[in-house]
């Protein structure tokens, strides 16, 4: 029996439109994270946690992927569906949709544009426009933590990053190509 797959497309400098392409067409669910559904137009899912985010595009969406936040303003204002995490300690998108995929019953999750460094730049779409958030060294340092209290919090999904650069070393790493 195979275990479940899933994909998670977060907005790391490293992500480009080959990596994408690669995951719409290995018939696992995506899940991408904020602006990556310009990249990933044919994903399933669509996270994006900041009411601030869907205040922005919701109004632009044009995408059949099922929407999801944390964000109970964004979920009464947009009617997305709300995802309750099994904790509340500080978050990121990109670890929220980790524990989204998990909740959906991932086994398996890769991880694409999951950088966790500012040394090529904040996001593959550059900065972010006024009104929404940045990364800084801060967020960058904090990351690191969340993301390995969340691989500590998960031991029976099997997580690998394949993202093409990353600082992150709580998840064992592989080319997209061989895992998809």
């Amino acid at each position: 029996m195979q275990e479940k797959t899933f994909i998670c497309i977060a907005s790391g400098p490293s992500l480009n439109a080959s990596d994408c392409r690669l995951a719409t067409a290995s018939g696992h669910p995506v899940i991408v994270v904020n602006s990556c559904i310009s990249l990933a137009p044919d994903c399933d899912h669509l996270f994006a946690a900041d009411c601030s985010w869907w205040d922005k595009y919701h109004s632009t969406l044009k995408t059949r992927a099922q929407c999801w936040t944390v964000s109970g303003r964004a979920h009464l204002r947009y009617g997305v569906n709300l995802f309750r995490p099994p904790d509340n300690d500080s978050f990121n998108s990109g670890q929220r949709a980790i524990q989204l995929a998990a909740h959906l019953g991932a086994e398996r999750i890769i991880l694409l544009g999951y950088d966790c460094s500012l040394a090529n730049g904040t996001h593959w779409h550059g900065e972010h426009p006024d009104g929404l958030k940045n990364p800084d060294g801060e967020s960058i340092r904090r990351w690191q933590s969340e993301f390995q209290r969340l691989a500590s919090s998960l031991p029976s999904v099997s997580i690998i990053n394949c993202s093409r650069r990353t600082s992150l070393t709580c998840f064992p790493r592989a080319a997209p190509e061989e895992v998809l």
